[in-house]
């Protein structure tokens, strides 16, 4: 066991968060690049990153929109149009422009589907054509 040429393979766990393994990956990047900078090994640090970035592809293929569903609903129901309803439908892009200007993060694959379900699930909404919701009065 005291052989210099004998590898002991260590099994680390690095505790990561789900919502920031971007920044996980970037902070490694910059560590093997400081590691580079002073003629460091870097073969630990390249399998750290490999780890996060697996982890992170399986992040990306088991969640698709991680968004609150409930403060959205809180703010759709905000909306002028669902505090009076017309007689007109409004559409989908006009909601999510609106949620856009409350901050809701609008950067996510399909998030339209998204917010169509969560508005098809408001009380006395219902869809009357694509991208059209019209709330009965009442």
């Amino acid at each position: 066991m005291n052989d210099s040429s004998e590898q002991q393979i260590i099994n680390i766990k690095i505790p990561l968060r789900e919502e920031n393994l971007r920044e996980e990956v970037n902070f490694y990047r910059e560590l093997r690049a400081l590691f580079r900078e002073h003629d460091k090994g870097t073969e630990d640090i390249d399998f750290v990153i490999a780890n996060v970035e697996a982890e992170l592809d399986k992040f990306r293929e088991t969640r698709s929109v991680t968004l609150d569903e409930e403060r959205i609903i809180a703010i759709l129901q905000k909306h002028p149009y669902f505090k009076n309803p017309g007689t007109y439908p409004v559409r989908l892009l006009t909601l999510l422009k609106y949620l856009k200007s409350k901050g809701i993060n609008m950067h996510y694959a399909d998030i339209d589907i998204y917010i169509d379900r969560i508005v098809q699930k408001l009380d006395g909404v219902k869809k009357v054509g694509r991208g059209l919701y019209q709330k009965s009065r009442g």
